[in-house]
């Protein structure tokens, strides 16, 4: 680091702002403990309207290894060249909804969520937040 130039500075950021950059993103990571292993797969995802992350995988996937587990759900935005950036980081637990006839998971089932991987994806999965935390490093004015 230049002599002249400070060190950034890093806030915690508020639940409210944690769940708007959730949603400004289409891609994040879910970290999930399967057999006492430790996996992060990246995943993508939609926000419903009470602040759970949505997101959809095909049968027999290691993502459905997620349901009724607690999981940890990651999304952020890094610029290295400027030092700066944020992490907004989910924990809650994680809840099979493809065959949920109740109203909330019929209609996260509706969110416009497009995965990238090919294939079917047809296996739907929310995450129920249990604590939203987030952090924004930013270079010292």
């Amino acid at each position: 680091m230049a002599a002249d130039r400070r060190p950034p500075t890093i806030s915690d950021l508020p639940r409210d702002e944690c769940e708007q950059l959730l949603a400004t993103h289409a891609v994040g990571r879910l970290a999930l403990v399967v057999d006492g292993q430790p996996h992060i797969l990246p995943v993508n995802y939609a926000v419903a309207g009470h602040g759970e992350v949505v997101f959809r995988t095909a049968a027999g996937s290691l993502l459905t290894e997620a349901s009724l587990r607690r999981v940890a759900f990651e999304v952020d935005a890094i610029d290295a060249e400027a030092h700066a950036g944020w992490s907004v980081v989910v924990l809650g637990y994680c809840r099979d909804i493809a065959d949920a006839i109740d109203a909330d998971s019929v209609a996260m089932r509706g969110l416009p969520l497009q995965t990238w991987a090919p294939g079917e994806r047809d296996q739907w999965f929310k995450i129920v937040p249990t604590d939203v935390t987030g952090r924004r490093i930013s270079p010292s004015p």
